[in-house]
């Protein structure tokens, strides 16, 4: 009887197993938030995740689909990139950004001003769904660089949970 209830216990762990490996991706909601802007000498984005510095005249696409970018280094092959120090700090006053271990090469935004030029909000399949886009001006800081100042189009979106709201949609 207990070697059966053993072989139990097993096969129900096995299956469970089984379930994890080969469940998909499921997140209960989704925020995403990045800017990007230029100055006179480099194009300059971040999102949540990294930091990347780009030439002027390098194409980046639209804010709103920036954000949404994993790895922003290897989708713009670029040389100088920074990984977030707060991940989950959003549109702070303050982000920090930090090339690998070396503390010694980082990059701080500091904000010195912020205007909402748009938000909208709507239902999707009984989530809640915010857009918020701003300009915001940012001092950066850069090691062995003098800080300027560089004007930024940044974005930040929201999706809920659906905390056991019907699907409907409304606008």
């Amino acid at each position: 009887m207990a070697a059966a209830m053993k072989q139990q216990i097993a096969a129900i762990a096995a299956v469970a197993l089984i379930v994890f490996a080969f469940a998909g991706d499921a997140r209960a909601g989704r925020w995403e938030w990045g800017c990007a802007g230029a100055s006179a000498d480099t194009r300059v984005v971040f999102n949540r995740r990294q930091l990347v510095m780009l030439p002027p005249e390098k194409r980046l696409g639209k804010i709103q689909d920036l954000i949404f970018i994993g790895k922003l280094a290897k989708d713009f092959n670029a040389d100088q990139h920074y990984n977030a120090a707060d991940e989950n700090g959003g549109l702070a006053a303050t982000i920090a950004f930090t090339r690998g271990e070396d503390a010694k090469q980082k990059i701080t935004l500091t904000e010195k001003s912020s205007k909402t030029i748009f938000n909208h909000t709507a239902m999707v399949c009984g989530r809640d769904e915010d857009k918020t886009i701003t300009r915001k001006v940012y001092r950066l800081e850069q090691n062995g660089k003098p800080a300027r100042d560089i004007t930024m189009q940044c974005m930040e979106y929201m999706l809920t949970t659906r905390g056991g709201r019907p699907c409907i949609s409304r606008p």
